[in-house]
Formats: C-alpha cells, sequence, structure tokens
C-alpha cells in the first residue's frame, strides 16, 4: 500500500522494480513467494525486510534525482535505492533460506548485500559492478570475523562486518572459484535447496563443493571463520624464460590467507596465462615462459578482498 500523496514519488521510484525482481530470479532462482505477493509498504522508518512484504521509508531516490530535491540518504543511493535493492534481496536470503544458528547470521546479510553487486554487474554491467565493489571495500574493517559463534542469540550476532564483508567474502570466493557456470549454479542450487528451511554455512560449502568437485574447507576456515583480511605487498619481474613472484603476504588481523593470483601476459605475440598461489609468509615463485614475456599483468587484484601492492617489472 502506498499512502496518495506519495503515488507520484512510486510511480517513478518503482518502475523498475519488475527488473530488480526477474534479475534476482535469475541469479538466484524463481520469487520464493509466487502464490501470495509482492508488496512494497511505505512506512515511517528507513526499511525492512518482510516475507512477501518489503517496509520502505527512504528517500525515492529516483523521483528525486527528477525533481531536483535533495536525497537525504544520497551517499548510500549512489549506484541505487538502497533499501529497495537490499531489502528485496532477503525475499531470497533470509526470508526463503534462514540461517540455521545466529552464527551463520552472514546468510542473511552477507548473502543480501552480495545481491546489491549481482544487481548492479546485470543491470549496469561489471565495470560498474566493479566500481562498487571497490566503494563497499572502504566499509569492511580490517579486524573481525563473519562467524558470530555457534550458540550466540541475535544480539552478539549481528554487526555491521555481516554486511560489506560478507558480501566482499562471496565475492572473492567467485574469483577463487573461476568457473562462472558452476558459480551461479551453486547460489541457485543452495537457495533452492533449503527454501522454506534452515541453512548453515557447512550447507552451502556442500553445495559448492559439488559443484565444483574441490574442497573448500581451507577458504572458509580463512575467509569466513578467520578475522581481518589479506595484505600483499611484492613484484611481478619478467627475465628470459620466466615470471618471478616475490610477495610478502600477511593479514590485518591475524588470520594468513592463500591468495590465488592470475597472471597474464604475451610470448612472441600469442596471449598466455597462468594461476600461482601465494601461502602465508613469504613467497618466490616461479612461472615458465619461453623467452621474456611483455605486457604482464595481475588481472584478479579488484575481485579479491584485501590491499595488494604488486609492482610489475618487465625490463
Amino acid at each position: 500500500y502506498v499512502l496518495p500523496e506519495s503515488a507520484a514519488k512510486a510511480a517513478v521510484q518503482f518502475a523498475d522494480v519488475p527488473r530488480l525482481l526477474e534479475t534476482y530470479g535469475e541469479a538466484f532462482g524463481p520469487f520464493p513467494f509466487p502464490g501470495s505477493k509482492f508488496a512494497l509498504v511505505e512506512t515511517s522508518f528507513w526499511g525492512m525486510e518482510h516475507s512477501t512484504a518489503v517496509a520502505y521509508g527512504s528517500s525515492f531516490p529516483a523521483w528525486c534525482r527528477q525533481n531536483g530535491v535533495k536525497d537525504r540518504y544520497a551517499l548510500r543511493n549512489t549506484y541505487f535505492d538502497y533499501i529497495l535493492v537490499h531489502e528485496v534481496a532477503h525475499e531470497w536470503w533470509g526470508n526463503a533460506v534462514s540461517a540455521a544458528d545466529w552464527g551463520d547470521f552472514w546468510i542473511h546479510e552477507g548473502f543480501g548485500t552480495y545481491a546489491e553487486g549481482v544487481f548492479v554487474e546485470r543491470t549496469q554491467g561489471r565495470e560498474h559492478a566493479d566500481e562498487y565493489w571497490r566503494d563497499a571495500q572502504r566499509q569492511v574493517d580490517k579486524r573481525g570475523s563473519l562467524f558470530r559463534g555457534m550458540g550466540t542469540n541475535s544480539d552478539q550476532a549481528y554487526d555491521g562486518i555481516l554486511y560489506a564483508k560478507g558480501g566482499w567474502v562471496l565475492h572473492t570466493l567467485r574469483t577463487f572459484v573461476a568457473d562462472d557456470d558452476a558459480w551461479w549454479k551453486t547460489l541457485r542450487e543452495f537457495n533452492l535447496a533449503f527454501r522454506y528451511r534452515n541453512a548453515s554455512t557447512d550447507d552451502f560449502r556442500a553445495v559448492l563443493e559439488r559443484n565444483t568437485g574441490r574442497a573448500w574447507s581451507e577458504f572458509f576456515d580463512e575467509w569466513f571463520r578467520g578475522n581481518g583480511y589479506p595484505l600483499v605487498d611484492g613484484s611481478v619481474r619478467a627475465a628470459t624464460d620466466e615470471l618471478t613472484i616475490t610477495a610478502e603476504n600477511t593479514g590485518s588481523d591475524g588470520t594468513r590467507f592463500h591468495v590465488p593470483l592470475d597472471l597474464t601476459w604475451k610470448e612472441n605475440g600469442s596471449p598466455k596465462s597462468a594461476r600461482v598461489v601465494l601461502a602465508p609468509g613469504a613467497n618466490t615463485l616461479h612461472v615458465a615462459t619461453h623467452g621474456t614475456a611483455s605486457e604482464v599483468v595481475v588481472t584478479n587484484l579488484g575481485r579479491m578482498l584485501g590491499r595488494f601492492t604488486l609492482r610489475v617489472d618487465t625490463r
């Protein structure tokens, strides 16, 4: 229900709601409550997810732009109407699939935040999504863990780290997987398998392992149960018949991470690529080439959570 005085605002603001629902439906599976409804209910508070009815008390940013009115939530509405895009994501993550324990509460807020980036990517393109994630990284505290501890209560579980770090960890995991078919299949299968049920992080990991044919316990130990994010400083040097990667790989809050680096280069004009993995601590790795590589690039640094300084020397 929309209050009559807000009808004009709503007509402008919510014109793209079908596209939003379609986008999430393609990424995560069909709208979870087709036998009921999807509703937006104007409220006196900022916003809140409810099954089939999202409470919306935001600023109607599209209407504000159209009418030259200052948006009081402009900083949160840079890429989209934050309350609309985030709270609608909860129909899939939180309302349809709910955490089995408060320790896994990131399934609500982390997956909900990840959905924001999915919406940007599928409506504005991957480059705009990369910008969105770069901005979101500023909100990730260098300390703390997504895992809130088993047996905690809601007050202990709820923390701002669940949002930006949760979304970023999923974004990072997609980079680790390096297989988009398996990635999107995993998200859809996880959502559909646990709809109207409770799920744990281990349940998500099991679906991922089935679809990738790989074990992911190390990743979840470091990125879900661990604290902070990686700090990498080093260089990539092209010499005769090899690339040499030298890097110090530490962490922002005690945990040490394994970090994949995706390299591309050219040999006699032909494109080449390789993935190497930095272990925690000091690393010196070698990649064989035929002759001296040119146009060397580390391609995935902007799509993993962390602080990376890797200088490329092709002299």
